[in-house]
């Protein structure tokens, strides 16, 4: 079967390829061979371990390798990536990031409209701030929550919010943790749907307009789970803390994000009093309109 074009004419198993040599060169870079266990020569003149080094370790060609990491598209079995995955000592989602990218994913159709309209009707009854976001972070429906404590915009990607517009990072606590989780999810994203080359087109331009994004995206961090709690200065309820939970259903493109008032913290009882205020001042509104 002829491989999938992308728009600049590269086909998406190249891409896929690429992305994962990348990734396996920058994990390499990371690790000295002390690390290992390795003696250091006196000659050595880059960070990092060698690819001589990494396929010994694995037990792999070194040729073999070396074509690896430059994007060949050469086999690669789930037993040989789970070795060099140990060398490299990749986590949980490192790896299924490197297994995503290491074969074609099945391509299937989604029902997007129906698990939109079941998303909104689930967001709505939720007592917390809860939205749905479609893999580049574009908001696709909010509840009145997440509408005024993280100001979710239909139709606008959170991402990019976070990382280009001003004043919008600043308000977090952990900011460079938060950005570091957001980056970190996103690269996860790029592996589950290689032919789109969006991803590429919207990195490149949060590289080009933030640095804190530029940093940990050359870095190829990887994760699929927020790594910190979202704490934040709101301009009218003041510091609000929460833990945030996302899932998706089996293939859906489409994830909810929900935020739960952490334990011991004043969020809940600040919340409470906002919707009964908001609830109150719409009752009013609507007495008015009626008299």
């Amino acid at each position: 079967m002829e491989a999938v074009k992308t728009s600049d004419g590269s086909s998406s198993s190249s891409q896929r390829h690429r992305r994962l040599g990348e990734f396996l060169r920058s994990k390499r870079g990371l690790l000295s061979p002390e690390d290992l266990g390795l003696p250091r020569s006196a000659r050595r003149r880059t960070p990092g371990l060698r690819r001589e080094e990494v396929a010994v370790m694995a037990n792999v060609g070194v040729s073999w390798y070396t074509w690896l990491e430059q994007g060949r598209a050469i086999g690669a079995s789930d037993d040989v990536l789970e070795a060099i995955a140990d060398v490299l000592r990749l986590d949980d989602d490192e790896r299924r990031y490197m297994h995503r990218l290491s074969r074609r994913p099945p391509r299937a159709e989604f029902p997007v409209d129906a698990e939109r309209a079941r998303l909104e009707a689930l967001i709505e009854v939720t007592a917390a701030p809860a939205y749905a976001a479609d893999p580049y972070w574009r908001v696709v429906a909010a509840n009145r929550l997440a509408r005024e404590c993280f100001d979710a915009k239909v139709g606008e990607s959170c991402l990019e919010r976070f990382f280009l517009e001003p004043g919008v990072a600043g308000r977090y606590v952990h900011r460079e943790l938060m950005g570091r989780s957001l980056v970190e999810q996103f690269r996860a994203q790029t592996a589950r749907y290689p032919d789109d080359r969006e991803f590429d087109e919207m990195a490149a331009r949060l590289r080009a307009g933030s640095s804190l994004f530029r940093e940990y995206w050359d870095r190829h961090m990887v994760g699929e789970t927020y790594r910190v709690d979202i704490v934040f200065e709101h301009e009218t309820l003041g510091m609000l803390s929460f833990e945030p939970v996302s899932m998706s259903q089996g293939d859906s493109p489409l994830r909810l994000y929900t935020y739960l008032p952490r334990a011991g913290t004043r969020t809940a009882a600040q919340l409470e009093r906002w919707l009964s205020a908001s609830s109150d001042d719409i009752r009013g509104r609507t007495a008015h309109g009626a008299g």
